[in-house]
């Protein structure tokens, strides 16, 4: 179907996939990448933030078919002097740290002080329940909104660039104005012509034999260039940080061992395309009882979690003094068994790769990982392909000109979830 919307100003007639949302269509075929994928498509974390019809709202929860008709507007679309405060705001209060989720925010904050000029702390905070971070923390974003309602009423002047330093200034986060904008690229937003795409065909189950893989369905699909299973991979399979004891791909005949072991990988034309294809890739289980107690997986006769080692990894011990005779000398002993939540805060970034192949032969390869040389080393030994041969990189604005340069074809792998690192 074709969908007609205005984006920031200029009218857009798009093609849109069954199932695709808005944030799809901005960051496909219009190219506009300040609205992050966090969530999607659960609209919980307000990355992908634009203004529908003058409404802020997460373009991830609005379908294709519904933009029809609407006025859209990104951070890209705001008048230049709302751009230029908001991004002197952030800087100057250090708003921002990985700045995945500021864009959405700084659009959020926009719509706000729009309505209302003069703002108490509270209601900012209420504006942005819609707003996950995780590494900024709020206090400073907050500094930053009321800093920006200050400067707009006139009661302040616009905070110029600290970019010398020294003792007793606070200089600015390095390209902070850039990354308010959604203008400094996360190894996601990068973008070439002719790239493929790729998307991961996941188990749903937690333990289960893997009796078949059927790709012929996702081969089918147009748009689709290759689909990829354990018996293509042409170097190594297992990989690890400290044990190679993890399947890029679990095989037929072979247990995956949780939910989102990987099956298949696809390439094709489009993100959606990949993901449709994927979710075509027709696997038959065996489905086993899972292990779910770590008590329980110590007992006798308790099925081997991973076929590489036993369930018991290692054992530590660590004593410190007479803690026999302490306890007995306590004036209270409590013993129990206590529980946690089972979330950890997560980076909102989803994981993403960025691979160039380069003139000379190699391969460049661009990930948001924080261990760059790992990476690159996993990927070799997977790929059979010579670490001499390959690099890799995690700036973004470094990936974006080298690719520019050197690209002929491009490929990118995505999960579920993804800055990039330096060369």
């Amino acid at each position: 179907m074709s969908v007609r919307f205005m984006l920031n100003g200029e009218p857009r007639e798009v093609a849109a996939r069954p199932g695709e949302t808005l944030l799809d269509l901005l960051r496909g075929p219009c190219a506009v990448t300040s609205p992050k994928r966090g969530c999607q498509p659960q609209g919980q974390c307000g990355a992908c933030v634009a203004l529908v019809d003058g409404e802020a709202r997460a373009t991830c929860t609005v379908s294709a078919e519904a933009a029809e008709g609407r006025t859209v507007v990104t951070l890209e679309g705001l008048p230049p002097a709302a751009r230029d405060l908001f991004a002197a705001a952030f800087a100057a209060t250090h708003g921002l740290q990985c700045g995945f989720c500021t864009p959405g925010i700084v659009l959020r904050a926009y719509t706000l002080l729009e309505a209302n000029a003069s703002p108490t702390r509270a209601e900012i905070a209420k504006a942005l329940d819609e707003h996950l971070c995780r590494c900024t923390g709020y206090v400073r974003i907050l500094d930053a909104i009321e800093l920006a309602a200050r400067v707009k009423r006139g009661e302040v002047p616009m905070p110029a660039p600290v970019t010398d330093g020294g003792v007793g200034k606070s200089i600015e986060k390095y390209r902070s104005r850039e990354l308010a904008l959604g203008e400094r690229p996360f190894v996601d937003d990068l973008r070439e012509p002719d790239m493929l795409f790729g998307a991961l065909t996941f188990s749903p189950h937690a333990r289960a034999r893997v009796v078949k893989i059927d790709t012929a369905a996702a081969r089918a699909l147009d748009g689709v260039t290759a689909v990829v299973t354990a018996a293509d991979v042409p170097g190594e399979r297992w990989h690890g940080l400290i044990y190679h004891d993890w399947p890029t791909f679990v095989a037929e005949g072979e247990e995956v061992r949780c939910v989102g072991d990987v099956l298949a990988a696809v390439a094709a034309t489009s993100e959606v395309v990949a993901r449709e294809a994927a979710a075509l890739v027709q696997v038959t289980y065996e489905v086993l009882p899972a292990v779910l107690d770590p008590e329980a997986s110590f007992a006798d006769g308790a099925p081997q979690v991973n076929p590489k080692h036993a369930n018991v990894l290692s054992k530590s011990v660590i004593a410190r003094g007479d803690a026999t005779a302490a306890l007995a000398a306590s004036a209270h002993v409590v013993r129990g068994t206590w529980k946690t939540q089972r979330i950890e805060h997560l980076f909102l970034e989803p994981e993403s790769t960025f691979v160039v192949p380069k003139p000379d032969g190699t391969l460049h390869l661009y990930t948001q990982g924080q261990g760059i040389f790992d990476d690159r080393r996993q990927v070799a030994r997977c790929s059979a392909f010579p670490k001499t041969r390959s690099s890799a990189s995690s700036c973004p604005t470094a990936a974006r000109s080298a690719a520019r340069k050197t690209c002929r074809c491009r490929a990118r792998r995505r999960c579920s979830r993804g800055s990039p690192s330096a060369p």
